[in-house]
């Protein structure tokens, strides 16, 4: 009996500390957001993946209920984007600026921003040791996949601010495939200057949704990784032109993976990643398959699988 207890006490106790440790590490979610979200920074980050590196230079200011940022490509291939509240712009040189409608910049990470009630239903969070990195004090925040296939990501926020410093994204056998890491930082109690007058400029308004001139088919899709939904309306892609027989966007809240059939150009089956996201093309019954995103090969394979 007194064994007994004693075992049932010390569940209790592993218990109890798991739920804390969870605990811990969504307070450290709320904080991370809360930094991006409010306060006013002047920050630099690269991002590695597959042997290169992108860098950006990201300003954020928030005035009373009106928020602004600015992602600032520091390599000559880039597009500047602003998003001023609920409309992003991206300022292209040689053409009108392209609007859309976003409360959040798609091209930075996607776990900064999304709900904490939808990050939760993918991820376990727990709280990691302290380390220093950059100079600073840095706590560590695992996000674990629940669902085998998923990536999990490791972010490394300043212990001062919660601004994340670094995030990590891990593959099932704890691989990074891809870094973001900020090279500079500054935070301030004033509104950034060089935000002001973008805040007051004249821009153009988003553009009226436009129904996307998706394919209809026979082609159907039995198969959905655990988490993903179809989208309704996914945007068009004309650069696919009349190849494209049947297209369909998949997305979990936080990742997009696009799945398209297109006829068959005798290609081998292929596979491989560019950091973090996944290339798969297949060859089946004539057509050609290809599956593009933040998904595992096995995953894509078994997307491609399930075209019928």
């Amino acid at each position: 009996m007194r064994f007994s207890g004693l075992c049932s006490a010390i569940v209790l106790l592993m218990l109890s500390g798991l739920a804390q440790a969870e605990q811990s590490g969504w307070a450290l979610f709320d904080k991370v957001q809360t930094a991006v979200r409010q306060y006013n920074f002047d920050t630099s980050f690269v991002v590695l993946k597959g042997g290169k590196a992108d860098t950006y230079r990201w300003i954020h200011g928030r005035s009373g209920d009106n928020e602004i940022e600015h992602l600032i490509p520091l390599d000559t291939n880039g597009v500047d984007i602003l998003r001023r509240d609920a409309q992003v712009y991206y300022l292209l040189t040689d053409r009108p600026a392209f609007v859309t409608e976003a409360s959040s910049i798609a091209e930075l990470p996607a776990l900064l921003f999304e709900a904490k009630d939808n990050v939760s239903k993918l991820y376990n969070a727990v709280a990691g040791s302290s380390s220093v990195m950059s100079g600073r004090s840095a706590q560590l925040l695992r996000l674990t996949a629940k669902d085998s296939g998923r990536y999990h990501y490791w972010l490394w926020l300043d212990d001062e601010t919660g601004f994340p410093l670094r995030i990590d994204t891990l593959s099932e056998q704890q691989n990074a495939l891809e870094r973001w890491l900020v090279t500079h930082m500054q935070i301030t109690a004033e509104f950034p200057d060089n935000l002001n007058a973008l805040m007051a400029a004249e821009l153009p308004p988003a553009a009226s949704a436009v129904a996307a001139a998706t394919p209809q088919s026979s082609h159907q899709l039995n198969w959905m990784p655990q988490g993903y939904q179809q989208v309704s309306n996914p945007a068009d892609i004309p650069q696919l032109g009349g190849s494209l027989l049947s297209y369909w966007l998949l997305s979990d809240g936080l990742h997009q993976v696009s799945v398209f059939v297109q006829n068959a150009q005798r290609m081998p089956t292929q596979a491989y990643r560019d950091g973090a996201t996944t290339i798969y093309v297949e060859t089946q019954n004539q057509l050609e398959i290809t599956v593009i995103g933040p998904v595992s090969i096995d995953t894509a394979r078994q997307l491609a699988g399930a075209v019928r």
